[in-house]
């Protein structure tokens, strides 16, 4: 039998299109960027992104500490620019040689943290991208001093004002009447700060000074007879030479201050009048520094630097005033007294910051993103606080207006009988925080105030503290008997914060007993709440039922062989579960209420 063998077949060889071609490139280009931006990500955790500056100072792949450093070295104290004053064509230069200036380091740091970190994917993407390439620049908030900008205006006007001269007559010859001017201190002062408002650092500010013409008064007076009140009494400067402050008084001002024919018996009430609404103008708070410091040496740097402040003595400028009227003098000493920080750089190391003193720790992971935004922004507000011997801390005074002017964004909120979306949620994290460091450290609690009802981020109840600006508030006294800093330390990522007090341990031993709950109040049933945005049939729970309570914790201080204890209680309402339904959603009793 023949048998018939068929050769196998060969396979054709699979050949690649172009557009094979193109897609490999395509897949290829992706993964390669794909890597990239991941190993880009990776590499900015924590730091700044490439490319963006604060005021012209770079910032990009530092941390936020770094940064903070970096900007105190280039922008303290925060340069202003130099200011002209125009007017009429002739142009004076304004002395700013007394007037502070002071960046929020802190805030900017935290914006430019911020920035390509929205959340949006896309648009973080696209800021990202345009930080790289083309840079950004975030402008810091910038308060300037007023009030020392108000008095080199003032020094300024004293050279520029101008009384009006009257017609007079001299024999058979007219001397024609001449305006006089005024400068307007707090219109230019105003017009001055919109102009800090919108320029940059380097250029240089052009302000209108804001004159007002002063017409001379009516009527001839005859030049050949002697003026009895020129000769009685002479203009006066006031000068305070360690401050270099100036401010002149015409004879018309000294003239105004009589209190009768006699130029020279200057009335007490009007000279002190006059002197308070100067001294507005001149005064200058003293601002504390803030410091870091490093566990590791020991070592206390400053953070940012303290500033002295002024005021100026009324009664002692009063009698520098009526003695030299007396005597003709032309001059006046205008006296300043200095007032110096609570916390002054100069003195580091006499504070006794050396040690741990106390520790509290908190927990937020699952926050939202806004939340966490929160966290961070009221947190950094405390960092490098000093608090003197006995004084006391004030969480309000420091993390100052909770709003979205001061960078914090909306996120849920206690409000009243229900949890709702408000500026600032999360910042009661930070609060409950440095309330459990002072409690644990032993430290007198002077304010306090517990939630409304039990929240589940602070873990056990009763150890939580609520504030709300400007009324609310949560303050201890540091009775160590030394200086003691804050340091706020925020693990985003991980959802931590730790609030550490370094100064120098008290001989003390605290010990908190577990929390008692008594007094549990079972809510009531579930509310059901009509939401016309919602479909039929829809339903979405919105609160949580929570029991109310009153928790009791007991604090045993030992110190120096001496016990003495004391009680915290707190009171916590319930809170009913809470539902909205859509239009025509059958729920369980009790019926559904209608919103409006």
């Amino acid at each position: 039998m023949q048998q018939i063998f068929t050769p196998p077949q060969r396979t054709q060889p699979f050949r690649r299109t172009a557009l094979d071609m193109a897609a490999l490139f395509v897949l290829l280009t992706f993964l390669a960027g794909a890597t990239m931006a991941a190993a880009w990500s990776i590499w900015h955790t924590g730091r700044i992104y490439t490319g963006v500056s604060v005021a012209g100072v770079s910032l990009g792949g530092l941390t936020r500490s770094e940064a903070y450093r970096r900007l105190e070295e280039r922008l303290h104290p925060y340069p202003l620019p130099p200011v002209v004053l125009e007017y009429e064509g002739e142009q004076w230069p304004l002395s700013l040689a007394q007037v502070q200036a002071r960046a929020d380091l802190l805030d900017a740091v935290h914006r430019a943290y911020l920035y390509g970190r929205s959340g949006s994917l896309l648009n973080d993407a696209i800021e990202q991208l345009s930080a790289a390439l083309l840079g950004t620049t975030i402008t810091p908030r910038v308060e300037v001093d007023q009030n020392g900008l108000r008095a080199a205006v003032a020094a300024l006007a004293a050279g520029v004002d101008r009384p009006a001269i009257e017609e007079r007559r001299l024999g058979d010859v007219v001397i024609p009447a001449q305006p006089g001017r005024r400068v307007d201190v707090e219109a230019t002062l105003q017009g001055l700060l919109r102009q800090f408002a919108d320029g940059e650092a380097q250029t240089v500010v052009q302000a209108p000074l804001v004159v007002h013409s002063v017409p001379p008064t009516t009527g001839v007076v005859d030049s050949s007879a002697p003026l009895a009140d020129e000769a009685a009494v002479r203009p006066l400067l006031l000068r305070s030479q360690a401050d270099n402050f100036a401010l002149a008084l015409t004879s018309a001002d000294l003239q105004a201050m009589s209190r009768s024919e006699d130029p020279l018996d200057l009335d007490e009430t009007k000279l002190r009048r006059f002197l308070e609404s100067i001294a507005a103008q001149i005064e200058r708070r003293p601002r504390d520094a803030r410091l870091r410091f490093d566990p590791q040496t020991g070592a206390v740097t400053v953070l940012s630097p303290s500033f002295p402040g002024r005021t100026l003595d009324v009664d002692a400028t009063i009698a520098a005033i009526r003695s030299a009227v007396a005597g003709g003098a032309d001059e006046a000493s205008l006296v300043i007294k200095t007032i110096e920080p609570a916390v002054d750089m100069n003195r580091i190391a006499e504070m006794g910051i050396r040690e741990l003193v106390a520790s509290g720790r908190t927990y937020f992971a699952g926050s939202s993103a806004s939340r966490i935004r929160n966290i961070e922004v009221a947190a950094q507000q405390f960092e490098g606080v000093v608090i003197p011997p006995n004084g006391i801390f004030s969480f309000n005074q420091i993390v100052r207006d909770v709003s979205s002017a001061n960078g914090f964004e909306d996120s849920l909120v206690i409000w009243g009988d229900r949890t709702a979306v408000g500026v600032g949620g999360g910042v009661c994290q930070v609060s409950t925080t440095v309330f459990r460091a002072a409690y644990a450290g032993g430290f007198p609690i002077v304010e306090r105030y517990n939630h409304g009802y039990v929240v589940d981020w602070y873990g056990e109840p009763g150890l939580d503290a609520t504030i709300f600006t400007p009324t609310v508030d949560f303050r201890f006294r540091n009775d160590t008997g030394a200086y003691l800093l804050i340091d706020p330390v925020v693990d985003s990522a991980n959802g931590v914060i730790t609030f550490n007090f370094y100064g120098t341990k008290p001989n003390r031993t605290v010990t908190i007993s577990k929390p008692e709950i008594t007094d549990v109040i079972k809510p009531g049933p579930p509310v059901y709440t009509v939401d016309e945005s919602l479909a039929p049939g829809q339903m979405k729970q919105v609160e949580w039922q929570k029991d109310g309570m009153t928790v009791t914790v007991t604090r045993t201080i030992v110190e120096n062989g001496t016990t003495r204890t004391d009680t915290l209680r707190s009171k916590y309402q319930p809170w009913r579960a809470v539902y909205l339904v859509g239009p025509g959603t059958v729920t369980p009793t009790p019926e559904p209420t209608a919103t409006p």
